[in-house]
């Protein structure tokens, strides 16, 4: 069949698209959203956003374990199974169930990992997506705006501050992304993810293809103090490169 896909948020820019208005348009066709970088920060409404399949990974801002994840399937979208075999129901049939969640869930599961984000999901309620996504957008535009003031410095993803998730890349020029990550994390205690971030073709469209750029992803946890020392360890950085090359 024909799909439609498209990441909530790009996980370079943090720019957030939306799946309402792209719904408005398909046509009849299955939209599949992709809410790796926005789920438990930004609200999603599969119904009134028209969403028939959405994926989520429990590690990011839902806050779960890494090897945890989902797929909600709206009702009357049929799918094949990716991996079928040993869901341990029916097992007296030789034939994959037809029945959810049984049918998508081959192999043992793990429990683990889904009890970790159980409880993870069980804090984000109580704290509300809203509040969430508030302090996190207010960290974001302060780490924005402190490192577009750094001479050198390039910050990429523009627009209105409610149309960004919590991520900022930057570049700082003619150095690689790569040993300023290192950097902030041996010298400065603080972890970016540099490169790529699995988006060869969003950095094509940016222009930071191929060494990619550094990544921050501000969360509910962090605090504007925090914040203000990533800001700081960058422009020792600049500063640091600027005096070596003379």
């Amino acid at each position: 069949m024909n799909l439609i896909v498209v990441n909530h948020a790009c996980n370079v820019t943090g720019q957030v698209v939306s799946l309402r208005e792209i719904s408005k348009l398909k046509g009849g066709v299955p939209l599949l959203a992709d809410v790796a970088q926005t789920a438990g920060c930004y609200p999603v409404e599969v119904e009134s956003d028209g969403i028939d399949l959405l994926a989520f990974t429990g590690h990011k801002s839902l806050l779960g374990p890494p090897g945890t994840g989902g797929l909600y399937i709206a009702e009357g979208i049929q799918i094949e199974p990716l991996i079928r075999g040993g869901t341990g129901s029916n097992s007296e049939s030789e034939e994959q169930p037809d029945f959810l969640p049984d049918r998508f869930e081959s192999g043992t599961r793990n429990s683990a990992g889904m009890a970790g984000l159980l409880a993870a999901t069980e804090f984000i309620m109580k704290e509300g997506v809203e509040s969430i996504m508030s302090k996190e957008k207010k960290l974001g535009a302060r780490l924005r705006g402190g490192l577009r003031a750094i001479e050198g410095v390039t910050v990429y993803g523009d627009g209105a501050a409610e149309r960004l998730a919590n991520i900022c890349s930057i570049t700082l020029n003619g150095v690689d992304p790569t040993e300023v990550s290192r950097i902030l994390d041996r010298e400065y205690r603080i972890m970016t993810r540099p490169g790529l971030q699995c988006a060869p073709a969003a950095h094509k469209y940016v222009g930071t293809f191929p060494a990619g750029t550094i990544r921050f992803s501000p969360g509910y946890f962090n605090t504007a103090e925090e914040v203000d020392s990533a800001v700081e360890a960058v422009e020792e950085i600049v500063r640091r490169f600027h005096r070596a090359n003379g």
